[in-house]
């Protein structure tokens, strides 16, 4: 189809030539097979019986008024229509004339002039005033029309033809084409959302112009895809440059801090000593905690996050990770417990990715257990082809307004300033990712509170 425009060019001065053609040659043909005289014999046949009588001498009136005068051209007997009357002398060679005088006083007839003959000699004329509808049934126009209104059909045939053809290409080709220059005057300037028409196949058809916006129309959208991404990249930076700049800030002065007293000899005793440095430590891992999730964010953005999935089975890749997870919680003072509520099944997953999306809600559950005895409750149910997993703890709970936005980035670092619960928010962000990598979904239960239920599927 890349020639198509073309063909249809080619095709449309065919047809218009060969319709021009046609239309001469009917033309041609009727014109020359077209009489265009009064046929003398029509006017004899008319006159024949007056003619019969005036040979013998009889002049009655008959259908149409005549004149009779001799070689002489004396007049022998003429009707009212003419200006003679009997005796009077006519100039002969005038009267069997039709001269313009004759048709100015003579308006719509025909003189028609026979020889008087008796006994094989000539001995007068006779002319006949006949109306020009009686022999003529045409005008001239109508002959004319009727000779050359093929060409006239031939010429206004081409000229629809042409008419048709220029309104298919303005809206078919020109008109596209002014949108498309149009977008890209657009897409210049920045603007990435002046779209051309993109009915492919019905309204612009197969055609060249076609494949052209078809195209361009896909430029148009992978361009502003990119711009869409690159102000979302540079929105992230921005969101991870201010919330680095204040999370990071609180651990750091922390360990300067506890740095200058150790320096300054504050704690003078080796308890104090040990327990200066254990600030420290918990202080610096809490940065590599946080730096390896800003690293890990990154990866995401990029799309580079490695999620290596495999088949195994459920339980054996379930119980063990319950059993570290239970002696994690244990260390920091809470209590911990996990039900299985489902047979044994296999699944698709990447079990290091997993693990570390249980890890992080449980971290983040830890987080917000405040001040009353902890409890963290894991359980596990099948769902069709998915398996469930719950992880619920008796928290402070999150307010249903709040609830749409805890898997968004930094949602920590927006809405909480304090020291006291560290982390860079981006922990609940990094596993909605990699859950949905795997196919499934994350959702989050919770009122203010009543502590908080985070599930999320694997198939």
């Amino acid at each position: 189809m890349s020639n198509r425009l073309y063909k249809i060019n080619i095709i449309t001065a065919a047809v218009i030539v060969v319709v021009l053609f046609l239309s001469i040659i009917v033309s041609i043909n009727r014109f020359l097979s077209a009489d265009f005289s009064v046929y003398d014999n029509d006017i004899r046949m008319l006159v024949a019986n007056q003619r019969n009588e005036i040979e013998t001498r009889i002049y009655n009136k008959g259908e149409y008024p005549y004149i009779v005068f001799g070689l002489d051209g004396k007049v022998l007997y003429a009707d009212r229509a003419f200006e003679y009357k009997q005796g009077d002398f006519v100039n002969v060679q005038e009267m069997l004339q039709s001269d313009r005088s004759f048709k100015f006083h003579n308006t719509g007839k025909i003189k028609e002039s026979f020889i008087l003959q008796q006994q094989g000699k000539t001995n007068g004329f006779v002319v006949f005033l006949i109306p020009e509808k009686e022999i003529v049934k045409d005008t001239a126009l109508s002959r004319v029309w009727n000779v050359f209104y093929p060409l006239v059909i031939g010429v206004l045939t081409s000229i629809c033809i042409l008419i048709v053809r220029t309104i298919y290409f303005n809206s078919r080709v020109l008109k596209l084409l002014k949108e498309i220059s149009t977008s890209s005057k657009a897409i210049i300037a920045g603007n990435y959302n002046l779209e051309v028409v993109r009915t492919y196949e019905k309204e612009i058809g197969e055609n060249e112009v076609g494949d052209l916006t078809f195209s361009f129309e896909l430029m148009r959208d992978e361009l502003k895809q990119k711009q869409i991404r690159e102000e979302s990249l540079k929105k992230s930076q921005q969101e991870l440059i201010s919330c680095i700049s204040h999370d990071l800030k609180t651990p750091i002065s922390t360990i300067k801090a506890y740095s200058e007293a150790l320096r300054d000899g504050i704690a003078r005793t080796p308890k104090a000593q040990e327990d200066f440095v254990k600030i420290i430590i918990g202080k610096t891992d809490l940065l590599i905690d946080m730096i390896n999730e800003l690293l890990e964010y990154s990866n995401i953005q990029l799309k580079q996050l490695d999620i290596n999935r495999q088949e195994v089975y459920f339980l054996e890749y379930f119980i063990p990770v319950m059993k570290e997870i239970e002696v994690f919680v244990r260390q920091n003072n809470m209590e911990f417990f996990y039900e299985i509520k489902t047979a044994d099944m296999l699944i698709n997953i990447d079990k290091r990715r997993i693990t570390e999306v249980l890890y992080n809600i449980v971290e983040n559950s830890m987080k917000y257990i405040a001040e009353k005895p902890g409890k963290i409750t894991i359980e596990a149910e099948r769902q069709g082809a998915y398996v469930l997993i719950k992880i619920k703890d008796n928290g402070i709970g999150i307010s249903p307004d709040d609830i749409p936005y805890v898997f968004d980035k930094f949602y920590r670092a927006e809405k909480s300033r304090s020291s006291s619960i560290p982390g860079s928010g981006l922990g609940l962000s990094i596993c909605k990712y990699i859950v949905n990598e795997h196919g499934g979904e994350i959702y989050c239960k919770s009122r203010h509170g009543e502590g908080c239920e985070i599930g999320f599927t694997l198939k």
